[in-house]
């Protein structure tokens, strides 16, 4: 049910949540399911790179704050990816960001 209400946000595609494997728990939006299922292994690979460079950071940074990463964004020329736990969406460049990811970090916490 979550995922449907992200979905009404303006200029959300699709919404998945992933297991830790990157298997498609649920799924809601206008992707094919080969798409979704590729968008949900990408996001769990994504998710698992941005913890080790958030870790390596927080290291040799010496600030704190930065571990455990909570969510990443990747923006293409029309599109954008991001993930939060393991929820990821796609969107379209004219959404606003900081409204969904504000619905996606509720979303991973719940």
């Amino acid at each position: 049910m979550m995922l449907k209400r992200l979905l009404v946000l303006d200029g959300v595609v699709c919404v998945c949540r992933f297991q830790d494997d990157g298997t498609i728990i649920d799924m809601a939006g206008m992707l094919p399911e080969d798409t979704a299922q590729r968008l949900a292994q990408f996001a769990q690979w994504y998710r698992r790179m941005v913890s080790g460079n958030t870790d390596l950071f927080s290291l040799f940074s010496q600030m704190g704050g930065w571990t455990p990463s909570r969510g990443w964004v990747v923006r293409g020329t029309n599109m954008t990816v991001c993930g939060m736990g393991n929820l990821a969406c796609m969107l379209d460049n004219e959404a606003s960001i900081n409204e969904i990811l504000s619905a996606l970090d509720e979303a991973a916490r719940s």
